[in-house]
């Protein structure tokens, strides 16, 4: 993982209130290498589970 950088905050329709729809834009760089998508997907996963158990994030896509 490269960075990880909050492109969008929404509040408003379809969001419930005192919620927010947050984006994030993930980088996953190798320096040595081009990483597939088998490289990326479980740390992409954990990355995922992770917001959900600690911060009870619910994950839209």
């Amino acid at each position: 993982m490269e960075s990880i950088t909050l492109f969008d905050e929404y509040r408003g329709q379809n969001v419930p209130e005192g919620q927010r729809s947050l984006a994030f834009r993930l980088v996953y760089r190798s320096s040595d290498r081009t990483l597939t998508e088998e490289d990326i997907e479980p740390v992409h996963q954990q990355v995922r589970e992770s917001l959900v158990e600690k911060f009870g994030v619910n994950l839209r896509s």
